[in-house]
């Protein structure tokens, strides 16, 4: 969801996530989120659309936003699908969670699932602690319990990979007829609401504490590779495959495999050498006189990773004991290239209607193409830019390294040159989610296929193999994209790479 202006339609908030909890359209979500009476873009999963108006906020912490409590509604006629709300009282630590919403860091339209367990039933600031990791975008974004049943709302997070904050449900049934008025409610309403009694608390109880799972039986064993990229030493991990030839491959990040890998093993040292890189999936193949523990390809199944997978239990195979536990959150997608901002290297007024450089950097993009200060903007890429409003709008449709043409007139001339846009600095904000221990990939976008994971696997473990319960290969991690998500290369994309690979040995 995401705030619009009532009479044009436009966004004017920052995106985030909520739930509806009955079929007359009543959505549940955060109050740091919403305003009451404002109206709001609903987008649904399947891809449909619709409007809400925000009601009730209850928030009687400025500061901290306490408790963060908030409703909305649907507008137009119902019903509309919901979800079933169950009775944070009824939960216990150490039961399994999970959430499903819309990180705002993700280019998709699609909630992303994630696992984990409640780690506190109900904290001093009456929040529950899980380990379901989330990021802005997910505030008020549903927590399940193991019934499938909403349980909390997505609040806030306490660190990069900690504890996560969730909404209480009781609380919203406690105010439940407070938060049906669109008005902001500063301090807890005397009046409040029956919570009721859970009829599913046996059940849930019943369904006990969330096990440690199991570690998978594999012949996979990752191989961690060394090598130098531009002037630094880079540590990252490969996955051995044996072809249908009798002869190896071992598969990496190409983006991380610089000059002269190799991989060190006790005191000796295997030299590698790079067979193909792959731009589109960021892969590499390496071959050495070594041979390193492998799987076999034929022994890889060639299903595709399907929206029947959300869900699956993965490993991330990082060493000898060394792996990582997440779920595959969203099947295969194509991850498109997200657009850095470019820049001209120079600074522009609008001056008699038209955008004139005021300032131009000596060594940036405008000086290279020629440009001057006092040269005054007429079209870029042909379309018409004759005032701030429209250039700032054109400049929104580029990236970095994009080349514009670029009409322009110096004096009573008019004049063409072409711009290599600039990378714009954009400093990352300070949230705690951006804080990713090793931080997030460089490559971490523009795949042609990729499935997400909630595993938390670290930039330097890009190249593991991942597996599923029974030692299924599933893919190869190939980015940690953000605090939320990692991405990896199916198996089917693989192993398509692998046969091109065989044909060249």
């Amino acid at each position: 969801m995401f705030g619009i202006d009532s009479l044009s339609g436009q966004q004017n908030s920052a995106p985030f996530s909520g739930v509806i909890v009955h079929s007359d359209g009543t959505i549940l979500t955060v109050a740091h989120a919403t305003r009451p009476g404002n109206f709001y873009r609903v987008i649904f999963a399947d891809g449909k659309q619709g409007v809400a108006k925000a009601l009730g906020r209850l928030v009687v912490d400025q500061q901290s936003n306490l408790p963060d409590i908030a409703m909305m509604k649907m507008q137009g006629q119902g019903p509309w699908p919901y979800a079933e709300m169950g009775w944070s009282s009824s939960i216990t630590e150490n039961q399994l969670c999970f959430g499903l919403s819309y990180p705002e860091t993700l280019p998709f339209n699609i909630p992303f699932l994630r696992t984990g367990s409640i780690l506190k039933k109900l904290d001093n600031f009456g929040f529950i602690q899980s380990s379901s990791i989330m990021e802005p975008g997910d505030s008020g974004g549903p927590l399940f319990d193991a019934l499938g049943r909403v349980i909390g709302l997505h609040s806030r997070i306490d660190g990069a990979e900690g504890i996560n904050f969730e909404v209480p449900i009781n609380s919203y049934r406690s105010y439940w007829q407070s938060l049906t008025n669109p008005v902001a409610i500063s301090s807890y309403p005397v009046s409040t609401d029956s919570i009721g009694k859970d009829p599913q608390q046996k059940k849930l109880i019943q369904l006990g504490i969330k096990k440690p799972a199991k570690h998978p039986k594999t012949n996979f064993q990752p191989i961690q590779i060394s090598s130098t990229l531009d002037g630094d030493s880079i540590l990252l991990l490969g996955t051995a495959f044996n072809l249908g030839n009798n002869k190896q491959v071992i598969l990496s990040k190409s983006s991380l495999i610089g000059e002269a890998p190799i991989v060190k093993i006790g005191n000796r040292i295997h030299v590698l050498r790079i067979l193909l890189r792959d731009e589109k999936s960021d892969l590499v193949a390496l071959i050495s006189d070594h041979q390193f523990p492998s799987v076999d390809v034929s022994k890889v199944a060639r299903q595709s990773i399907s929206d029947s997978f959300v869900g699956l239990n993965l490993w991330s195979l990082l060493g000898a004991d060394q792996r990582k536990f997440g779920v595959l959150g969203m099947s295969s997608q194509t991850f498109p290239r997200l657009p850095v901002p470019g820049t001209f290297d120079a600074q522009m007024q609008e001056i008699e209607g038209l955008p004139t450089l005021t300032k131009v950097d000596s060594t940036g993009a405008a000086a290279r193409a020629g440009l001057r200060v006092g040269d005054r903007m007429l079209t870029l890429n042909n379309r018409d830019v004759s005032s701030a409003i429209k250039i700032n709008a054109a400049m929104q449709q580029f990236s970095a390294g994009d080349t514009l043409q670029v009409q322009y007139r110096r004096g009573a001339a008019d004049l063409y040159t072409n711009v290599i846009l600039s990378n714009w600095s954009v400093r990352e904000n300070p949230h705690p989610a951006n804080n990713i221990p090793k931080g997030k990939s460089v490559r971490r976008d523009n795949f042609l296929r990729v499935f997400l994971h909630d595993s938390r696997i670290h930039a330097d473990e890009c190249g593991s193999p991942v597996v599923d319960s029974k030692g299924n290969f599933i893919g190869l991690n190939i980015a940690r994209f953000s605090h939320t998500a990692c991405l990896a290369i199916p198996r089917d994309t693989i192993l398509a790479f692998l046969s091109t690979v065989e044909h060249m040995l």
